[in-house]
């Protein structure tokens, strides 16, 4: 890394087509009724699918190894999940850290219904949905004890996590949700878990060249959310806001085009063919349908004992660069010692300080004597270990 990235450069896609006056009024009063809603405790992982899918992330939520969660590999072929199958799936995530993991399936939702059944959800600290055919997962959960048990998981701060059809399934909308072929939007099934409502979720996103699908169940139901998301790509959710983990993008329609380059948010037509994306670190809020901007963030006051703390030098992991904090005039500045940039960081938390007028920042890692042991830069991932004071 040679320098601080301050641009993010969306991709964009666009299509006009004209509507009247009349319809356009009509789809703007629906929108003012409907929101994308996210959970009141707890935290959703939902990620695109690919090799990479964001374990340790699930990890950390759930609260560390020896949580206990619960598998659910029902999206995979009857014909897939034999005995031998089972084992090897349990002994993913063992060879991933957990210590704790049931495996839990049926394909008949009046198993799904007992209360032996949801027994292991009712103690587990999160849940797992495989990738498969998220229609599966519908057909085994939906409306069941199994269902609430799920929502009660999240009620009571847990995390509820899922890659490919693992990831649409949270969604209220099942795209891709037929029997028969996956590349059919709206099928046989249109119901999910309604993690999150008024929203759909479609992955493996720009590896299999899927961005523009999503248009074909927004023309039908512009109320919703669409969110496409990129293979090794997720968002963790927390309340009515997310942010962007992984190496790829995730896709937001909106109705809207974002630009960070101009620091601005256009309003689209209707029927326009337009997304935009969002990367690791990015956030977005889902009740306000409207990507986080440095405008957005409330900031807070640190006192001089805390700003103090952050004061030192930082080596990047595996390299000789440098940089350090330091406090000046009662404010924090982040110096590349290799070229003598100095850049002035706020904090939005103890643990998050944004470069000032960007969306980059500096997440440090606070241990529990309230020492600072590294920071990651949120635009590459990189961790910086602080070697001196």
């Amino acid at each position: 890394m040679k320098n601080i990235q301050l641009l993010f450069i969306s991709f964009i896609v666009f299509s006009g087509c004209n509507k009247s006056k009349e319809e356009a009024i009509q789809a703007s009063q629906i929108d003012l009724k409907i929101e994308t809603i996210g959970p009141k405790n707890g935290s959703l992982l939902i990620i695109g699918g690919g090799s990479d899918p964001l374990y340790a992330e699930f990890m950390k939520l759930a609260g560390g190894p020896d949580s206990p969660i619960v598998v659910i590999p029902t999206a995979l072929s009857s014909d897939t999940l034999t005995e031998e199958f089972l084992v090897g799936y349990k002994k993913q995530f063992l060879n991933e850290g957990f210590t704790k993991i049931t495996v839990l399936h049926t394909r008949n939702p009046e198993v799904a219904n007992t209360q032996e059944f949801i027994e292991p959800i009712l103690n587990a600290k999160g849940v797992w949905f495989s990738g498969g055919r998220q229609w599966r997962h519908a057909d085994s959960y939906l409306n069941t004890k199994a269902h609430e048990a799920f929502k009660n998981l999240l009620d009571r701060g847990g995390v509820i996590a899922g890659s490919s059809a693992g990831a649409t399934i949270q969604g209220s909308y099942l795209a891709r949700g037929d029997t028969k072929k996956n590349t059919i939007m709206m099928g046989d099934h249109e119901e999910g878990l309604g993690f999150l409502s008024n929203v759909s979720i479609d992955q493996h996103l720009f590896t299999r060249n899927r961005q523009f699908d999503m248009f074909e169940i927004l023309d039908s139901r512009p109320e919703l959310l669409g969110i496409g998301l990129d293979e090794n790509t997720g968002i963790i959710v927390q309340g009515d806001e997310f942010i962007v983990v992984g190496k790829s993008y995730v896709a937001i329609y909106d109705g809207t085009r974002w630009s960070q380059e101009r620091d601005t948010i256009y309003q689209l037509p209707e029927g326009s063919r337009e997304y935009y994306l969002l990367k690791a670190g990015n956030e977005y809020n889902l009740r306000k349908r409207k990507v986080i901007t440095f405008d957005d963030r409330e900031f807070i006051q640190l006192q001089e004992v805390q700003a103090q703390k952050y004061s030192g030098v930082y080596q990047l992991v595996d390299n000789s660069l440098r940089v350090e904090i330091l406090i000046e005039n009662d404010s924090v500045n982040m110096h590349q010692i290799w070229n003598g940039s100095k850049y002035p960081i706020i904090p939005e938390s103890v643990t998050r300080l944004f470069i000032i007028d960007s969306e980059l920042y500096l997440e440090f890692d606070i241990n529990e004597s309230g020492d600072i042991n590294s920071f990651t830069f949120s635009d590459d991932g990189s961790i910086w270990q602080k070697i001196k004071n």
